[in-house]
C-alpha cells in the first residue's frame, strides 16, 4: 500500500489507468523486470484506482494498493513510487509518502468484490458458439450476453493464471458458491493517437474454500486481479471485509 497526498485540489479522473501504467513501466526501467510491459499475455499483478476514488482537496491522503504474485516485483514498483514522489495521473497530482505491506490472507468462507470493473472479452467464434451477433472481431462481455459466457471466460482465465504461477494443473470450476452482478461501465482510454472504450463490470463473489489448491487459485484471483488487462487496471479486487468507504482499512 502507497500512501498519497494530494498536491492540489483536483476532481476525480476515472481515465487515470494508461499514466499510472506507464508509470509503473517507466520504473521498471532499469530493472530485472525493465521487459515486463514488452510480453505479451498474462501478467501476475493488478493495483487500484486512488482511494477512496473521489474529488480531493489539496493535502487529501489517497492511497494506493499494488499486488502480485511476484512480492519482489510489488516491492519494486511501491519503492520506485516512493524514491520518485511526484506521481502525476493527468489532472490528479500526488506525493508518495510512504509504502508498507499488508497482508490480505482469505477467511474459509467469504466474499470478494470488485475494486475496478471485470473486462472479459471473446471472439467471434465464441459468439458463434453462444449464439451471438457481433460485428467486432472482439467483443466485450455484457449483461445480455448471459453469465454462463461470462463465467466459462473468468474461469478460463483464472485457470491459465493459476498455471502460470504454479505451473500445476488448476482446480476445476465453478470457483465461487454465489454471486452479484452489479453493473456496468463504459471507460474510454486513450492509446497515443487513439481511443479505446472499454466495458467492465463491476460484481460482488461469495466462496467456500475446498482444497488447498482451491485456497491458492482464489488468493491469486485476489492478488493477480479476475479478467483481462489487469495490469492496465483492471479486475483489482478486494475482501469485503476491507472495504470501508472506497477505502480498504489499514492493517
Amino acid at each position: 500500500m502507497i500512501e498519497m497526498t494530494a498536491r492540489r485540489d483536483y476532481e476525480y479522473d476515472n481515465t487515470y489507468n494508461r499514466a499510472l501504467q506507464s508509470r509503473i513501466y517507466a520504473d521498471l526501467d532499469g530493472t530485472e523486470y525493465a521487459n515486463l510491459h514488452e510480453e505479451t499475455g498474462i501478467k501476475l499483478f493488478s493495483y487500484s484506482p486512488p482511494i477512496p476514488p473521489r474529488n480531493a482537496e489539496e493535502g487529501d491522503t489517497r492511497r494506493l494498493i499494488v499486488a502480485g504474485h511476484d512480492d519482489h516485483l510489488i516491492t519494486t514498483i511501491a519503492t520506485k513510487l516512493c524514491q520518485d514522489p511526484e506521481l502525476n495521473l493527468y489532472e490528479m497530482p500526488f506525493h508518495a509518502d510512504r509504502a508498507f505491506s499488508i497482508t490480505t490472507p482469505l477467511r474459509d468462507q467469504g466474499t470478494l468484490t470488485t475494486g475496478t470493473p471485470i473486462v472479459v472479452r471473446y471472439s467471434t467464434e465464441t459468439a458463434d458458439e453462444y449464439g451471438i451477433d457481433t460485428p467486432y472481431e472482439t467483443t466485450h462481455w455484457q449483461p445480455e450476453h448471459g453469465t454462463e459466457l461470462f463465467f466459462e471466460r473468468l474461469h478460463n482465465n483464472l485457470g491459465r493464471k493459476y498455471q502460470l504461477a504454479y505451473d500445476e494443473e488448476p482446480p476445476e470450476p465453478p470457483y465461487f458458491t454465489g454471486y452479484s452482478f452489479e453493473r456496468t461501465i463504459a471507460k474510454p482510454l486513450s492509446f497515443d493517437t487513439e481511443s479505446v472504450t472499454f466495458i467492465g463490470s463491476e460484481w460482488t463473489f461469495e466462496y467456500e474454500i475446498e482444497s488447498g489448491s482451491h485456497r491458492k487459485l482464489l488468493q491469486l484471483a485476489l492478488t493477480a486481479g479476475l479478467g483481462e488487462l489487469n495490469s492496465l487496471g483492471f479486475g483489482f479486487m478486494n475482501r469485503a471485509e476491507d472495504v470501508n468507504d472506497g477505502a480498504p482499512e489499514q492493517p
